[in-house]
């Protein structure tokens, strides 16, 4: 974890290597990217929630109405200390190992927004991620979609950099396989739509709401 946090710690004060567009931590959410986030997500919005990876916290402050109440975790201590100085309606805590500081079956629902793409061990996070879920509880993810003519246009026109060894992104995925690890760890997706598209059909990324079923 020691070696995640630094690389982060970097990140988020944008001083690690940058090649593209994509290597540039979220920034501030504006109020149309939430909107659109929340008008897929809001059905599946309730009861206690967890923002996994929750960055500088304004994610976490917004959508604070719409749940019974909200926590924040991140690794990067940079990051929670301005979430925690920017938001203090919203309790968020630096994540120091893998294992997540909550009891079994605390939340109804959790955030995983630009993260998976960040994650080495996801069947360690996804574990965890289950543990602390309710039963039937809803873990909603935004994160990267690679379909094969995106893949083409990558490597005709941006292998290097979007593959670049520095960069934040570690995991890539496709709609199915991203499906299939979710199922090997005890979630079955409900529902799916892309996180808006390069020229109306090329997913920019991939919205999915998993319930925990085992």
């Amino acid at each position: 974890m020691s070696e995640t946090k630094k690389f982060y710690d970097r990140y988020w004060k944008d001083e690690h290597i940058k090649v593209n567009s994509f290597d540039r931590h979220p920034g501030e959410w504006t109020d149309q990217n939430f909107r659109f986030h929340l008008d897929f997500f809001k059905p599946y919005v309730h009861g206690n929630a967890l923002d996994f990876g929750c960055g500088q916290g304004q994610f976490a402050h917004k959508v604070r109405p719409w749940c019974l109440s909200v926590q924040g975790i991140d690794v990067c201590a940079a990051a929670i200390d301005r979430a925690c100085a920017s938001y203090p309606d919203v309790k968020f805590l630096l994540q120091d190992d893998d294992r997540l500081p909550y009891a079994d079956c605390s939340f109804d629902t959790v955030f995983a927004l630009d993260v998976f793409e960040h994650i080495l061990d996801l069947e360690t996070v996804l574990a965890q991620l289950n543990r602390v879920l309710k039963k039937q509880g809803n873990l909603l993810i935004a994160t990267s979609e690679l379909t094969r003519l995106k893949t083409i246009l990558i490597a005709l026109t941006a292998l290097d950099a979007y593959f670049y060894p520095a960069g934040p992104h570690v995991r890539h995925f496709t709609r199915h396989n991203l499906k299939d690890l979710l199922a090997r760890k005890g979630f079955e997706v409900v529902a799916y739509c892309k996180n808006r598209t390069y020229f109306g059909f090329i997913p920019q990324g991939q919205l999915v709401v998993a319930t925990k079923v085992r």
